[in-house]
């Protein structure tokens, strides 16, 4: 907004008596002072935008995550985050954007391997769509580092899907009857058996001694999909190891390798004993330089590591535990418990076992499960939620992009403000995007609402942000001018505001500005994250006027003439800047009395009184093109302008009237 504009007002006096008459009026506008640098508000470390800003798709909102010592290149970062709850931090509101959700490494790039699992939190099933899950990234950035989760809303322009490969270790990435989900390599020996991954579901399945028909319990130990390896769809036509397959290869931290867990579920009426390598099993083993089963007839203990859903080698009895019952565990006819597990009879659980990585570290091993059969009864089993070397990280506070406004540190009274903002991230409110306030030295504001521009001609984007501008030559959308009148001060701010598409919880006023969390709702940049405050000093310079009138004829006394009505009057107004520095957009106004009457054309200009001999254009249009001093009279009002006056230099305006 530009202020009206700021004159050095001359009187002359009703009457003329004096052939020569000295008027000296100083104006002690500013005196110098220290420069004060301006605050930058931008975010560090830079804002994460993989196609520069307002281009394509822009990121608003980050969270950082602290990784502990103890996190190793190639571990598994880990953490629970609950979206609803940091929009609310940032005293926001929108549609969380569930495909926004990015993993950005301390140096800015994407995280290699990355997913969002919404349908997880704090590792058990979670209501979809309720804006929170759990985030898993492959560590490429050993040590106590920070990541940044990225995240947006969708009226900020919605995000396309991760491009980044997922760790799907949960089978979340994949789709029902899938074999080979991502990450994964699946097999089956023939179409009899089942490899594919599968949905939480429950199926009737008739087998067994009685054949009887049993819902099975097909629920994901976590979110939507488990895989499903073993004989479920379809009666066992073959007999032998590895009839269904599922495998996938790992790379074990060198320091700080961690542990693996494994959770599966066991289904069905077969059996297998302790040692035993014939009948119906899984088998779960690590092979590196060395192979280490974790779960299987080899690796033993049934009563926590059940690697069957029946235990024993021939049929059920009243005195041995055995197959022909539908997950009977260790239990015989009479359940009698032969292993000594507590689970119920029939019951359908997941089981978990962790074993450390140590022997494997700094080797790239495959996680390996797999069934062996035997053509007598179904046996399957479900696998979810493979984990290994997890670190936990920890959230910290909710951002959102940062701008910063620049100006020249000082100005002069009649200076125009020419103001630069530089945004993280595109600032994507519909209407006035990026706007400047002026405040004073006593913190009012002077100006609101001067709009800046990113449009191509205005600015443009550079060093991985967006320049708006407003240099205050577009008439249209005009900045603001120091008034001639505003003492030496220091503590004038500018402040720019980014606005993005949220609405704010503070009142609509804030709408568009992202609040930082418990802080007042002043608009202030302490209490926002994309408003910037920069300081600016008013200093100077001394103005000094002085007006001279003479006599130059009276049409009688020849000579010697005297103030009568019918003499003309010359008058002659010298500004001089006696003060240090450059004064800029000086402009001066001069009111005729009523018993004077200007002389047309007579305004002269010059450096001095003695040199003022340069015509002027005296109409209201302004200064002669060719001549940098503009003066001119419109009514009885004569106006002096000066687009800018050097330390120490003059200029001087004369003009004629006839005493009435």
């Amino acid at each position: 907004m530009k202020s009206p504009p700021n004159h050095i007002a001359i009187g002359i006096a009703d009457t003329v008596k004096y052939r020569a008459i000295a008027i000296v009026v100083f104006l002690c506008l500013l005196c110098l002072l220290p420069l004060l640098p301006a605050k930058g508000d931008l975010r560090t470390p830079g804002w994460f935008d993989p196609d520069g800003v307002a281009t394509g798709q822009d990121w608003h909102y980050r969270v950082p995550v602290t990784l502990p010592a103890t996190s190793s290149i190639n571990s598994t970062a880990e953490v629970d985050v609950d979206f609803a709850a940091l929009l609310t931090q940032l005293g926001i509101t929108g549609t969380f954007d569930i495909n926004s959700v990015r993993v950005v490494r301390p140096g800015g790039t994407l995280a290699t391997i990355q997913e969002y699992t919404d349908r997880v939190f704090n590792d058990a099933t979670d209501a979809a769509g309720n804006n929170r899950g759990e985030v898993k990234w492959i560590v490429q950035d050993g040590g106590a580092q920070t990541y940044y989760i990225y995240f947006d809303i969708t009226q900020n322009g919605a995000k396309s899907a991760n491009p980044q490969t997922p760790l799907n270790a949960n089978f979340e990435r994949s789709a029902t009857g899938q074999e080979d989900p991502i990450g994964w390599t699946g097999g089956r020996f023939s179409a009899a058996f089942d490899a594919q991954v599968r949905p939480n579901e429950t199926i009737s399945i008739t087998d067994g001694g009685p054949a009887t028909a049993i819902n099975t319990d097909g629920s994901p130990n976590s979110g939507d999909f488990s895989y499903l390896l073993g004989s479920r769809t379809a009666a066992e036509n073959s007999t032998g190891v590895d009839r269904a397959t599922l495998t996938r290869t790992i790379t074990v931290p060198s320091t700080n390798p961690g542990s693996i867990t494994v959770r599966w579920k066991p289904e069905g009426w077969d059996s297998a004993g302790n040692g035993s390598t014939v009948f119906d099993f899984i088998r779960i083993d690590i092979v590196g330089t060395t192979t280490s089963e974790l779960v299987g007839p080899t690796a033993g203990n049934y009563a926590t590591r059940p690697f069957s859903p029946n235990l024993g080698t021939v049929a059920q009895s009243a005195t041995a535990s055995g197959f022909n019952r539908f997950n009977n565990w260790d239990a015989t006819t009479t359940g009698t418990r032969t292993a000594g597990m507590t689970v119920p009879i029939g019951s359908q659980p997941w089981w978990t076992f962790t074993q450390s990585l140590a022997p494997f570290a700094g080797q790239t091993v495959t996680l390996r499960f797999r069934t062996r059969q035997q053509t007598t009864f179904r046996s399957w089993f479900l696998i979810d939620d493979i984990e290994w070397s997890i670190v936990e990280g920890t959230l910290g506070a909710a951002e959102a992009f940062g701008a910063a406004g620049t100006t020249a540190a000082s100005f002069t009274p009649g200076q125009t403000l020419s103001i630069s903002g530089r945004v993280d991230a595109n600032p994507a409110a519909a209407t006035l995007p990026v706007t400047a306030s002026v405040l004073d030295n006593n913190g009012v504001i002077v100006a609101v609402g001067i709009r800046l521009f990113n449009d191509g001609t205005h600015g443009d984007a550079v060093a991985g942000d967006a320049i708006w501008t407003n240099n205050g030559t577009d008439p249209a959308n005009p900045t603001f001018t120091i008034p001639l009148s505003a003492p030496t001060s220091t503590g004038w701010t500018l402040r720019i505001f980014a606005r993005d598409a949220s609405s704010s919880t503070l009142g609509a006023i804030n709408n568009g500005l992202v609040h930082r969390n418990g802080l007042p709702a002043a608009q202030t940049e302490a209490n926002y994250w994309n408003i910037d405050d920069s300081n600016f000093v008013v200093a100077g310079t001394t103005i000094g006027i002085t007006k001279l009138s003479f006599i130059v004829t009276d049409n009688i006394s020849g000579a010697n003439p005297k103030s009568i009505p019918g003499a003309t009057v010359q008058y002659c107004i010298t500004i001089t800047n006696a003060g240090a520095n450059t004064a800029s957009n000086v402009i001066a106004t001069d009111v005729i009395p009523v018993n004077l009457t200007y002389s047309p054309g007579s305004i002269r200009s010059g450096s001095n009184c003695g040199t003022a001999t340069t015509v002027e254009d005296d109409d209201a249009a302004g200064a002669d093109e060719n001549n940098p001093v503009g003066a001119s009279i419109a009514g009885s009002t004569v106006t002096i302008r000066q687009a800018s006056l050097t330390a120490g230099q003059s200029f001087a305006i004369a003009f004629n009237a006839v005493i009435n």
